[in-house]
């Protein structure tokens, strides 16, 4: 009877595992546009809404703002106002921007099945200077007030020169005194051979009003001729609920309870 115990326990926390851990609330994939130099139609990842920006061919400085499903994602280049080449007489800072591009498709193979989100990037251009980024902002949808969440950046570069190796950057909470979240690192332009080898998970924190702030900053060192490179990529973007570990307790105690009444009978 002890085994029968301890084994109905342990399959209902393990049950209970996949309920507690919540699916995603909003997953995007986001797309190179149509009509960019060298780009064809791109698929949307299977699962995955689609966000890409606006216009054809030009990178941009201004607000990016999609909806996707019941939510509104944006994205917005930060420059620092830094000099992006170190070794150049006089100062080059230009206006910072972000724009967008389709690589080599990776091949779905065994457990690999993301080729369609990992073809095509949004990116910080270097313009935005060595410690400049993006913004990235998500509103409605299910997210609640002064809440934390799990975020995830998916960050893969299949275009990415192999030196100066890793392109890393750190993703802050806008919310939460630029607390880090997560960083990302790619330390090589290596295809992913599983759906999450580039994905990056951390938590971040919602404001008064719902809305969800992540600060991408790069933290890449510059190239050898001084000139900037950027580690602030996002191929796709997940947002989902916290577990509580407090469920795991419960589940156990329930399922002891329930053993120990059918012991008594």
């Amino acid at each position: 009877m002890k085994r029968e115990l301890v084994g109905l326990s342990l399959l209902l926390v393990a049950a209970g595992i996949s309920s507690v851990s919540s699916a995603a609330l909003l997953s995007v994939d986001f797309n190179d546009r149509t009509g960019n130099p060298g780009s064809t139609p791109t698929n949307t990842q299977a699962g995955f809404l689609a966000w890409k920006m606006s216009g054809t061919t030009a990178a941009s400085s201004a607000l990016e703002s999609q909806a996707v499903g019941t939510y509104t994602l944006t994205l917005q280049a930060f420059d620092d106002n830094q000099d992006e080449n170190s070794v150049t007489t006089g100062i080059q800072n230009t206006v910072g921007q972000i724009d967008d591009r389709l690589r080599t498709t990776p091949t779905n193979s065994g457990a690999f099945t993301y080729s369609d989100l990992y073809e095509d990037i949004i990116f910080a251009g270097t313009s935005t200077g060595p410690t400049g980024g993006m913004d990235l902002t998500v509103s409605g949808g299910a997210l609640l007030p002064n809440t934390q969440y799990l975020v995830s950046i998916y960050d893969f570069d299949s275009g990415s020169s192999p030196a100066p190796q890793p392109r890393t950057a750190n993703w802050l909470d806008g919310n939460n005194s630029n607390a880090l979240v997560v960083t990302t690192a790619m330390a090589t332009a290596t295809p992913p051979t599983s759906n999450e080898q580039y994905k990056f998970t951390g938590i971040a924190q919602t404001d008064s009003s719902g809305v969800l702030l992540l600060r991408g900053r790069n933290t890449t060192a510059n190239a050898a001729s001084g000139g900037v490179s950027i580690g602030v990529i996002i191929n796709g973007f997940e947002i989902a609920e916290v577990p509580e570990p407090a469920s795991f307790g419960l589940l156990l105690t329930a399922a002891v309870m329930v053993q120990l009444r059918r012991q008594r009978r």
